[in-house]
C-alpha cells in the first residue's frame, strides 16, 4: 500500500527587482555638492551607477557606498 503526500514548492529568491520600499531615496544634487565642497573644496562628484571603470582609473576618489556617490579628490578629472 502506497501513501500519497503533497509537496509545497516555494520558489527561491532570484534577486532584484524588489519593492520600491526597499530602495533608499537618492540624495539631492545640491546636498551632494555641499558635502563635496566641504570635504574637498570643489563639486567634482558622480553617482556610482553612472561611472565606468575607465572613468575611475587615475582619478583618486572616495566612495560613499551608503548613498551611491563617488567624490573625486581632484577638482578636475585626470
Amino acid at each position: 500500500m502506497t501513501d500519497e503526500f503533497e509537496i509545497e514548492w516555494i520558489p527561491e529568491d532570484t534577486g532584484a527587482p524588489y519593492e520600491a520600499d526597499d530602495v533608499l531615496p537618492e540624495i539631492p544634487m545640491h546636498t551632494i555638492d555641499k558635502i563635496c565642497k566641504r570635504k574637498f573644496g570643489h563639486t567634482n562628484w558622480a553617482r556610482v551607477d553612472k561611472l565606468t571603470p575607465a572613468e575611475l582609473a587615475g582619478n583618486p576618489c572616495e566612495f560613499d557606498h551608503e548613498n551611491g556617490v563617488v567624490y573625486f579628490k581632484n577638482a578636475y578629472l585626470v
